[in-house]
């Protein structure tokens, strides 16, 4: 593979990347709507279900996520044993700078937060309490 090819694909994983972290927005998004509005009612069975067919789909894209990173990370590699241009070069200092790990951090850790956030709203929170009184009064 050249260096095009490999530059190419890490630009593609890189656009997957944000569609599939775009994707873990929006199934934990709506997960928090539904809690907000139904689930924190629901029967525990109920939840359960709800929560193991979140944690499949999230587990899904997690799985995909893992699979374009080790494409990226094999890119990088084949593209790191190559003599490279100065385009490739500036192309793997980015990679390696401090800026990207945290950014990598950043992407990883907020998908296991967000799971993390969803299962104590769902089997923990009881709901806004200040909200169902102004209701009543």
């Amino acid at each position: 593979m050249g260096e095009t090819e490999l530059i190419g694909m890490i630009r593609d994983v890189d656009a997957q990347y944000a569609i599939l972290f775009g994707q873990v927005i929006t199934i934990n998004f709506a997960m928090i709507v539904a809690i907000y509005y139904f689930l924190h009612r629901a029967s525990l069975p109920f939840r359960i279900a709800a929560f193991g067919f979140y944690a499949i789909g999230m587990f899904s894209l997690i799985g995909l996520m893992l699979e374009q990173a080790n494409f990226k990370s094999q890119a990088l590699l084949a593209l790191a044993r190559e003599q490279h241009s100065q385009f490739a070069a500036s192309v793997l200092a980015i990679h390696q700078s401090e800026i990207f790990r945290g950014t990598a951090l950043f992407l990883n850790m907020s998908v296991w937060v967000l799971f993390v956030v969803v299962a104590y709203l769902l089997f923990w929170w009881h709901g806004d309490r200040d909200r169902s009184s102004r209701k009543e009064a």
